[in-house]
């Protein structure tokens, strides 16, 4: 069969003498990834509003509505390629994707999937490529126990019709691998952007790539109901155990509540996030009731909220709700930084958790917030103007949940109205670093026990004060004695 769109002005001699596809204005493959080669058993299915010289030498040309039966009867009758022409599909019902297929448009911007109902689904399947289109309305991409997909060039604006994500992968008593999301957006979505999920004895998914994929304004206008009110950019984990997993260049921006988040439950390994960005997150309002916890307001709300075997390398974070950093037990940061997050760094019920080389600029209120944590390190951490809450810019602990068994090694500088550190029941710390600051009691450990600021170098901004930094290190010991 013809697959492919052919050049304008040759139609007639193409369809004659070749009987095959030849590449014209839109052809498979403008959009960026490698032309597959011709290959027999390609289908052609034109829109409605398709150029002439397409729809005449198209396997199946839609009408504008329920277009999905002949895109379903094209996908049906081949195992290989199925194109789709430029042009606006209508579609009210699911889409069922076979196994070893490559549907194709030619590109978000050319082929548009505009969905009245309905979904695209793929469901214990293998060998899938879906790539370069648009889809909108409800039409969401639903991946169920299949094995070796790939997603690339796909945007998608999907309503707020269903729970899930834009782009949703589902495992139910199984083991899910070998799944490659590149150049995919989800854009104002009113459900998540890209969710994993599942159920069952056996609920893993494993060896994901996403690759320069973008979610934007997660469920920030309309969210599903239920629960629509804890909808992030790429919930990476839900109810689903994680491993060998790789984000590389993603972004989330604008989620409602989180931007990348993995929920506490699942077993985690080797999630790897590299040069991502998420900003502007956690845009719920204070005032915001949450239905399924009676509760108002942010929950989450963070960059990243992360846990278990999870590491993070050049990441950034910028004006967060809550946090930059949510840092879960097990947890690793590698040269991350925050910029005007409410919190830079959260440090909350967790232990054996590792940050180096990691910074806080301009945090709305704490530089770091840990409470009820154990095991601890951090190195080279810089700290830069954070704003403060009641005086303090960096918080250790509670006496009812304090902070044990840490080092924390900080540099940079508060202002002459903000503590750099303020604790309460602290056990075994190390505090090491620089600090500048002209406050006059700039450090304050409260009811601590086993506290070691001797490497500890505070110093003051005004450089005719800078000679008393021996003085200042013998109160801030004498504060802990007193309290102890």
């Amino acid at each position: 069969m013809i697959r492919g769109v052919v050049c304008a002005g040759v139609v007639a001699a193409l369809v004659i003498c070749a009987g095959v596809v030849f590449s014209g204005g839109y052809a498979p493959g403008s959009s960026g990834h490698t032309p597959l080669p011709v290959e027999d058993g390609g289908i052609l299915v034109a829109a409605y509003d398709s150029p002439v010289e397409v729809k005449v030498v198209a396997d199946y040309l839609c009408n504008g509505a329920a277009d999905q039966v002949e895109i379903q009867s094209a996908l049906d009758s081949t195992g290989g390629t199925v194109t789709l022409a430029g042009g606006t599909f209508h579609l009210n019902g699911n889409l069922n994707i076979p196994g070893n297929v490559i549907l194709e448009g030619q590109g978000p911007d050319a082929t548009w999937l505009k969905w009245s109902s309905g979904l695209m689904q793929c469901q214990g399947r293998q060998n899938v490529v879906l790539r370069d289109f648009k889809t909108t309305g409800t039409g969401a991409i639903f991946i169920q126990n299949c094995d070796h997909m790939k997603v690339h060039n796909v945007t998608a604006t999907v309503d707020n019709s269903r729970w899930g994500g834009a782009f949703t992968l589902w495992v139910s008593n199984a083991v899910m691998e070998d799944i490659e999301f590149v150049n995919c957006k989800a854009i104002d979505c009113g459900r998540m952007g890209f969710m994993n999920d599942g159920e069952g004895s056996s609920r893993l998914i494993r060896d994901v790539r996403y690759i320069n994929c973008t979610a934007v304004n997660s469920g920030r206008y309309s969210r599903f109901s239920p629960y629509g009110e804890w909808t992030t950019g790429f919930a990476l984990a839900e109810n689903n155990d994680l491993g060998d997993t790789l984000l590389t260049g993603c972004v989330a921006e604008g989620s409602f509540e989180s931007g990348f988040h993995v929920e506490d439950a699942p077993e985690i390994t080797n999630l790897i996030f590299e040069n991502c960005i998420s900003r502007y997150n956690g845009q719920k309002s204070d005032g915001f009731y949450n239905p399924s916890e009676n509760t108002h307001g942010l929950h989450f709300g963070s960059g990243y909220w992360v846990h278990g075997g999870t590491a993070l390398y050049d990441c950034i974070s910028r004006g967060n709700g809550n946090a930059g950093f949510s840092v879960g037990p097990g947890a690793a940061l590698y040269n991350c930084t925050d910029d005007g997050s409410a919190v830079g760094f959260r440090l909350v019920d967790t232990h054996d958790a590792r940050m180096e080389d990691c910074s806080s600029l301009n945090a709305g209120a704490y530089a770091i917030y840990a409470l009820e944590a154990t095991n601890i390190t951090v190195r080279r951490f810089e700290m830069i103007d954070p704003g403060g809450i009641n005086g303090n810019g960096a918080f250790f602990g509670t006496v009812a949940h304090p902070v044990t068994a840490s080092r924390f090694d900080l540099f940079g500088r508060c202002s002459e109205e903000v503590r750099a550190v303020y604790g309460e029941g602290c056990r075994d710390i190390v505090f090491t670093g620089v600090i500048r600051t002209d406050h006059p009691n700039p450090v304050v450990i409260k009811r601590g026990d086993g506290i070691d600021i001797g490497g500890l170098d505070i110093r003051s901004e005004s450089p005719a004060d800078r000679g008393y930094t021996g003085a200042l290190r013998r109160f801030l010991l004498r504060v802990i004695t007193v309290f102890t």
